[in-house]
């Protein structure tokens, strides 16, 4: 059985009609990883660190005001290069799934990638979209935010809601509970 790296992250977003910068991409600013055993569904590690922007650095203001994340947050963060290696620490692939909840963050980590000129360390084969696999496995008619579907499952929310490692352990607590009830995970096309 393979351990969860459930992942997510907090990033840059242009949400105007209009004077979006040349080039612009989503810049990750924050991540919080929970790493679940995929035996025991117990928690074998947690991290978390803020990521400096590079390329857009005004464009992270409206992400700081939603995600909570402050400049002194941000100038005391980590480049992006040592953010992807600390999730090489982590993340095993073929041994770990990499889990998110929507695909928002598979992009995000996918094109900053490309536009850093950087491999991206994480293996699609191994992604996990854990709102679909809650749509498939619950058969419910639509996709549900992270909030509603730990609501529909009774669970707790823990910590504040966009806060990267809040956020990684509250879908952490879904995949345990969903390992629980018999889920396993179904093929999914990029």
């Amino acid at each position: 059985m393979r351990d969860f790296l459930v992942v997510d992250f907090e990033f840059t977003m242009y949400t105007k009609r209009v004077g979006r910068p040349r080039g612009f991409f989503s810049e990750i600013l924050e991540y919080g990883l929970v790493k679940l055993d995929g035996r025991q569904h117990t928690v074998i590690t947690e991290a978390q660190a803020f990521v400096k922007p590079s390329f857009f650095p005004k464009q992270a203001k409206q992400a700081q005001e939603f995600s909570m994340i402050t400049k002194a947050d941000l100038d005391k963060g980590i480049k992006y290069e040592e953010m992807l290696e600390e999730l090489k620490t982590v993340y095993e692939p073929n041994n770990n799934y990499f889990v998110a909840w929507g695909d928002a963050d598979w992009h995000v980590i996918k094109e900053a990638c490309q536009r850093y000129g950087l491999e991206n360390p994480i293996q699609y084969a191994d992604y996990v979209d854990l709102s679909r696999e809650y749509q498939s496995f619950f058969n419910a008619e639509r996709r549900l935010s992270l909030k509603n579907a730990l609501d529909a499952q009774q669970i707790e929310l823990a910590g504040t809601w966009h806060t990267a490692l809040d956020d990684a352990r509250n879908t952490a607590k879904l995949v345990a509970h969903m390992l629980k009830l018999g889920w396993e995970k179904s093929q999914q096309e990029e």
